[in-house]
């Protein structure tokens, strides 16, 4: 199945807006497709050590925040958003 990653802030910096990919239909697939074309640190930008998804990054599918609700499949075509922790401000 399809899904689209998109990137925000300093990773679109390092690995660009957005990446297509093909891949099984769970979210760890899609990122372990993703890494193939981003290369393998890509994944430390989503997973920790222990291969969960990391606690500092905001990863929704089509607009809902994993960390709300369960996302055991993906949908056909998903958007799936990696946001990174933000800094700066006043």
């Amino acid at each position: 199945m399809k899904a689209r990653i998109e990137l925000y802030a300093t990773l679109r910096e390092k690995y660009g807006k957005s990446v297509e990919v093909e891949c099984d239909g769970t979210l760890k697939g899609a990122f372990l497709a993703a890494s193939k074309k981003l290369g393998e640190d890509f994944l430390k930008e989503v997973f920790d050590e222990e291969g969960n998804f990391r606690d500092d990054r905001i990863i929704t599918v089509n607009g809902r925040n994993i960390k709300d609700e369960i996302i055991e499949k993906l949908p056909e075509n998903a958007r799936i958003a990696v946001f990174p922790p933000v800094a700066g401000g006043l």
